[in-house]
């Protein structure tokens, strides 16, 4: 019924013989396209999130600690984050500046702003008018990303969320969710992934490893990050029981749940990380861009109406 709703929302309009947009997308897509221009000339100037990755990467390529045990969470380019992304990124930093690789970086978040918006101009600028994405835009966190690779996680590739669980571990409750529904071959396989690249992460920069478990042990579980004053062991509990709920529902209501899910339980919540919402537009218009191809002139009307309902399911 939501998603039904929304799509009617959404939907394109018949006007004579032209088919135009919904208006809505078009006010939000006009929204979105003065936040975007206001972001790129006021900040995109200057580094934000992204050049905290490219610094632990330099660390890491030149031998040195990869944290700094005297950071707080405002420090200025503090990486928190487990070594993985550092190690993964480093060949690229090896031949990327700073000024290029925050260039990649801003296109990488466009793209997938892009994706999450239905792979069309006027729904990525749309989004954009849900204000964390905005914000999201402006500091150029990682939060975008591990949207895509939620919904992809979904609708392709399950071992996606053993990839987001080595950045933050929030998208690990995406193995949770499918242990729930029962999908166990696919549980099991994220989790042998995301074994893997532990283990491999591990041989690779046991000294970083080391480093970061002194950090969280330093920090603890119980410090309540961001603009919501929850301890972080609380949020992921509860992070937990929502995504083992959201695996007793059928999926156009599970799915969503489990997006919120993975938002509540990541570790730090700023208003960023609310820009992980997005990824809810992202499976919504997945599933109708999934659901069209069922309805076609040759299509008998009971069958496209059986095939909806099924997916629906």
């Amino acid at each position: 019924m939501i998603e039904s709703r929304a799509a009617a929302l959404f939907a394109p309009r018949q006007v004579g013989r032209w088919t135009l947009p919904s208006p809505l997308l078009v006010v939000l897509a006009t929204i979105g396209a003065v936040l975007l221009v206001v972001v790129a000339t006021n900040r995109w100037a200057v580094p934000s999130d992204e050049h905290a990755y490219w610094l632990a990467s330099q660390r890491l390529l030149h031998g040195q600690p990869l944290y700094d045990p005297s950071a707080t969470i405002v420090t200025p380019y503090a990486y928190w984050y487990p070594p993985v992304l550092a190690q993964v990124l480093a060949p690229v930093v090896a031949v990327l500046p700073s000024e290029a690789f925050t260039a990649v970086w801003t296109v990488l978040i466009l793209v997938c702003i892009w994706f999450l918006g239905g792979r069309t101009l006027l729904g990525g600028l749309a989004l954009i008018a849900f204000l964390p994405v905005a914000v999201e835009l402006w500091f150029r966190n990682i939060h975008l990303v591990l949207a895509v690779m939620v919904v992809l996680g979904l609708r392709r590739w399950p071992v996606l969320f053993a990839v987001g669980a080595s950045i933050k571990l929030a998208p690990g409750l995406g193995i949770v969710y499918l242990a729930a529904r029962g999908r166990w071959r696919d549980a099991g396989l994220a989790t042998a992934v995301g074994l893997a690249i532990l283990a491999v992460s591990v041989v690779l920069s046991p000294d970083a490893w080391r480093q970061f478990v002194e950090i969280l042990t330093a920090r603890g579980a119980g410090e309540a990050n961001g603009f919501l004053a929850v301890p972080y062991f609380v949020r992921a509990a509860v992070g937990v029981a929502l995504a083992i709920v959201a695996g007793r529902l059928r999926p156009a209501l599970g799915e969503p749940l489990l997006v919120v899910a993975v938002t509540v339980a990541l570790p730090t919540l700023w208003f960023t990380a609310l820009s992980m919402l997005a990824a809810i537009a992202g499976l919504l218009t997945f599933r109708s861009q999934e659901a069209a191809p069922a309805i076609s002139p040759t299509t008998p009307a009971a069958t496209s109406s059986d095939t909806l309902a099924a997916r629906a399911r």
